[in-house]
């Protein structure tokens, strides 16, 4: 089974190098990370030295290996990015059954090893990665509670451990967690206190070496950026990227928590030390909790996709519990027949594993695909609609004819994709824009920026090509970097409808000034009582000649227990002289004073503001704000409510260009 899971993940174009791929929609949010991940490595530019991200260098040599042996691409990328991902996926589960299932019958294996890649698993590699080292910690903890070595087997945790945080920060954590409540269970349950402090202390003296070694590796032996900006992606991540959950997901992570509640609770009843590892204390006790802890990732950005990604290590945990019925083959096979009617009822397989992308991708293998179809049209061995690829083709030829090849270009917002399709690196500090939130990922940001001083830039308007993510415009979320485009660029065309290019002006920054002009400002934090609230903010002096922007200094308080769920949804009520409206939602990082930078007018107006002839900015007069509001709600059930918010100012800015 594990070696047709292997055959079944690999693309065509790993074989057929000569092949093209086809996507038929561009996908310029996460398609931008991805392609992006794969050029950098292919330029030295790694993750977590030179960059940071959501993942760590580790997942970015696997997601890049492939494109970068047979040569890099677009349809190569989109073709490979993860196939070494995929396979480690597959062998990782592997692995997992077989160290938590030694006793049981191959098919009992194969069985479960199909069912999870195939039918449970998100083919996420992190949550298999957390999942095998939680395998190999049960393991681990038990031979020291027995009185084995030490030594070794905590040099074995620290290395599994720091490998996890080089494939991302989150799984590092969720492995270090996993560790702990073995050891901790192993210590409760089984009255082995006195192995396990040793065992954590050395355990931990080892970590210690790893972190060394990795600032080394990285920077130099004290110098610890690459965990400062892998935690604060990590620290930031519940506030600056929450997401509501739907009905059907909500139901099922409260199913999958049923499941997982009733399934535990009837094999903590029928506890047994020396038998399968699935039925003993310790994976029983520290299992549930991590899935738990895990299951936080639905939680918080509730999409579809990150809510299979949570539940799956309950699920996977109760089919091993279910098929672990050694001494009892006829309950075991009993309970085999009901998770395999049950995930065929209610679980759809991964797409890569279905019948009929399995025979086509066998098709292609044997017959490559090597010109497009009439419908498509072929840019970078990639087949895109007519249009996507006119897009690609003109944008990145403008790009070429201002820039040099070894130039770097900068990208606002966040399709950075157009650094590969253009063969330009995209200078930065974070790898995306909608992660540039909080102090020091912005600084990092406009260091990376700073740094490479690349003389081009393209900016996407939020409209036509850029989304505004989760409802919160792109220059709401990261100010910070629009203005130092803004102080550094001007506009020089726009080589496609909704893109515009920008040339760097070494004098712009001396030639810009602010006004800003206080209109409201309030005495006392104001209580918020209901989740659901309304906050009138009383409006004196707007400027007479207009402005361009607001900017509001406010702090929303929240009990410590916000961090079990996520913070309420922020929304700017706008009402003008002219009767119209507007409503903008807005991140504030909970606990802290935040400055919020809002474009009150219409957003596809701002890429004026790069013209060099400021009468051309906007119309002449704009009409004055009259009202606004500040509205609380929840994002889900999830959601925590604030105990006050201190609006301490709010201050039309006016810019002026000499």
């Amino acid at each position: 089974m594990l070696l047709v899971l292997l055959a079944a993940s690999i693309p065509p174009m790993l074989v057929q190098h000569r092949s093209l791929t086809a996507v038929p929609e561009l996908n310029l949010l996460d398609g931008s990370w991805l392609l992006d991940l794969s050029y950098k490595a292919s330029g030295g530019i790694w993750l977590g030295r030179d960059v940071a991200f959501t993942y760590g260098p580790l997942f970015q040599w696997l997601s890049s290996a492939p494109a970068r042996w047979i040569g890099i691409s677009t349809g190569t990328i989109f073709a490979t990015w993860y196939t070494l991902p995929l396979l480690l996926v597959v062998v990782a589960t592997f692995l997992t059954v077989r160290l938590l299932l030694p006793e049981a019958a191959g098919w009992q294996r194969a069985l479960l090893l199909l069912l999870a890649v195939v039918f449970w698993s998100p083919a996420d590699v992190r949550v298999s990665v957390c999942l095998l080292a939680f395998a190999m910690f049960v393991r681990v903890t038990d031979s020291v509670a027995s009185g084995s070595s030490i030594l070794w087997r905590s040099l074995a945790a620290a290395a599994v451990c720091s490998a996890a945080f080089w494939l991302s920060t989150d799984t590092g954590l969720y492995c270090t967690a996993g560790l702990l409540l073995c050891a901790a269970a192993s210590a409760l349950v089984l009255r082995r206190i006195a192995p396990m402090k040793p065992f954590l202390l050395i355990t931990a003296g080892w970590a210690g070496v790893f972190v060394v070694l990795t600032n080394a590796a990285m920077f130099s032996l004290f110098d610890f950026r690459f965990w400062r900006s892998g935690f604060a992606v990590v620290a930031g991540y519940r506030w600056f990227e929450p997401f509501s959950i739907s009905k059907a997901d909500k139901h099922l992570v409260l199913q999958t928590l049923g499941l997982g509640i009733v399934v535990f609770a009837a094999a903590w009843r029928w506890r047994r030390a020396g038998v399968s590892y699935c039925h003993r204390p310790v994976f029983l006790l520290s299992g549930f909790c991590l899935a738990l802890l895990i299951l936080q990732t639905a939680l918080i950005r509730s999409d579809h996709g990150h809510v299979v990604l949570g539940i799956y290590p309950m699920i996977f945990f109760c089919g091993l519990i279910a098929m672990s019925e050694l001494q009892a083959p006829l309950r075991s096979g009993v309970a085999a027949v009901v998770v395999v009617i049950a995930t065929l009822v209610l679980a759809s397989p991964y797409p890569r594993y279905t019948p009929r992308n399995v025979l086509m991708h066998w098709r292609q293998t044997v017959d490559p695909v090597l010109n497009c179809s009439t419908e498509t049209k072929e840019f970078d061995r990639n087949c895109f609609p007519p249009g996507t690829a006119a897009l690609l083709s003109e944008v990145s030829d403008y790009v070429n004819s201002r820039t040099a090849p070894g130039n770097s270009i900068a990208i606002f917002p966040y399709e950075t994709a157009f650094g590969l399709f253009s063969r330009r690196q995209v200078a930065e500090g974070v790898l995306q824009s909608y992660l540039v939130s909080g102090a020091y990922l912005t600084e990092l940001e406009l260091a990376g920026l700073g740094r490479s001083n690349p003389p081009f830039a393209l900016y996407f308007p939020d409209g036509q090509f850029s989304i505004a993510l989760d409802e919160v415009p792109n220059f709401t979320r990261s100010p910070e970097v629009w203005f130092y485009l803004l102080r550094h660029y001007h506009l020089v065309g726009t080589p496609f409808p909704g893109v515009v290019g920008l040339a760097r002006d070494v004098n712009r920054a001396g030639r810009l000034s602010f006004a800003e002009f206080t209109i409201a400002e309030a005495a006392a934090a104001i209580a918020i009582h209901k989740r659901k609230a309304s906050v009138s903010i009383a409006l004196r002096d707007w400027p007479a000649t207009g402005a361009d922007f607001l900017k509001l200094r406010l702090k929303v308080s929240y009990p410590f227990w916000w961090q079990l769920g996520k913070p309420s949804k922020l929304a700017l009520q706008l009402v003008f002289a002219d009767g119209s409206n507007r409503t903008i939602v807005f991140l504030v990082e909970p606990n802290h004073s935040n400055d919020i930078w809002v474009f009150p007018w219409q957003p596809e107006a701002m890429a004026t503001y790069f013209l060099d002839d400021q009468a051309q900015w906007h119309p002449a007069i704009r009409p004055a704000l009259v009202s606004l509001n500040l509205v609380v709600q929840p994002y889900d059930w999830i959601s925590t409510r604030p105990n006050k918010i201190l609006v301490e100012k709010v201050e039309a800015v006016t810019l002026d260009l000499k």
